[in-house]
């Protein structure tokens, strides 16, 4: 199979199908034990890859700003301006004082922040109340038409898999 930029993908199925390890397989957090994933054309490396995930996490003893400066410092991107885009969540506070839902909005805000690249997000709005799931829908949709993007979004809902106009299915795991 052949994903282009430019292309968002949905990746759905039922819980244990294989959604999130292949976000880390396209990640290269994980190995495939059979066939290759090759990145051609996209720039996948460190500065190029963004991924949100509720199992790869920041240190907790970092606070939130520090967050911000490193991931920006490490994304060639601007602080100031992801800044603006989190201004309920306080720039004070350690990681492990935020709900899990700040955290995962403080994440998405910054994984949804990308140029260009490799965008992975892992179920993205499954914990956020309908408020916060409808923002991060709309940020959704602003990323679909970037054609340097390869946005691929493993998901359980399908009202949020109806946003992206290709969809991948993946079939439940027969043990």
């Amino acid at each position: 199979m052949t994903i282009e930029g430019g292309q968002p993908w949905a990746i759905t199925g039922p819980n244990g199908s294989g959604k999130s390890s292949l976000l880390a397989l396209l990640a290269g957090y994980l190995s495939p034990s059979e066939g290759c994933i090759e990145r051609l054309g996209l720039s996948a490396g460190p500065r190029g890859l963004f991924w949100q995930s509720a199992h790869v996490l920041p240190p907790p003893e970092l606070r939130v700003q520090e967050v911000i400066q490193d991931f920006c410092r490490q994304k060639g991107l601007s602080a100031e301006a992801l800044t603006k885009e989190i201004p309920d969540i306080p720039l004070s506070a350690p990681l492990y004082a935020l709900s899990s839902g700040m955290r995962q909005r403080l994440l998405l805000t910054l994984v949804l922040a990308a140029p260009e690249g490799l965008v992975l997000i892992d179920e993205p709005t499954a914990f956020l109340d309908p408020h916060h799931k409808a923002r991060i829908w709309a940020r959704l949709r602003n990323c679909l038409h970037n054609p340097n993007l390869l946005l691929l979004c493993a998901t359980n809902d399908p009202e949020e898999a109806q946003l992206f106009p290709n969809q991948l299915s993946l079939p439940s795991y027969a043990a």
